[in-house]
């Protein structure tokens, strides 16, 4: 007996932990939370960023730059929404074939003077050659 509910348990915990790494649902669900967060502040960068890279990584460039523009609008809060936003728009204009406007974006990237994870060595490495999509 004490068997059978050790197997059960096991299988349960596996199911269990099988849906909470679905990349889609996951998405969807760091989606909803970041557009009612959005409800309550509009004007959060943070927020506006965060769509802006779920909707990137699904390939809805039009959206995410949308997104990283009103992170850019908004409160820049924390501070290295702004770079990072900058950086964002680069590597969409490089996937999009805009290489003179992602070269634009990395260089706005560089005057914020922020390197919050790297964020400048990433912005040089893209001066040199474009960002390409895995």
């Amino acid at each position: 007996m004490k068997l059978v509910l050790a197997t059960a348990a096991f299988w349960a915990f596996v199911a269990v932990g099988m849906g909470q790494t679905n990349p889609t649902a996951k998405a969807d669900n760091n989606l909803e939370k970041q557009q009612k967060l959005l409800e309550a502040n509009p004007g959060s960068s943070l927020a506006h960023y965060r769509i802006a890279e779920i909707f990137f990584m699904q390939g809805k460039y039009q959206s995410s730059a949308n997104e990283f523009n009103a992170a850019l609008k908004g409160d820049r809060q924390p501070k290295w929404t702004e770079v990072w936003s900058h950086i964002g728009l680069g590597k969409i204009f490089d996937v999009v074939g805009q290489r003179e406007r992602a070269v634009n974006q990395y260089k706005l990237a560089e005057k914020t003077n922020d390197n919050t994870k790297g964020a400048l060595e990433d912005a040089a490495q893209y001066l040199k050659s474009p960002y390409q999509r895995k």
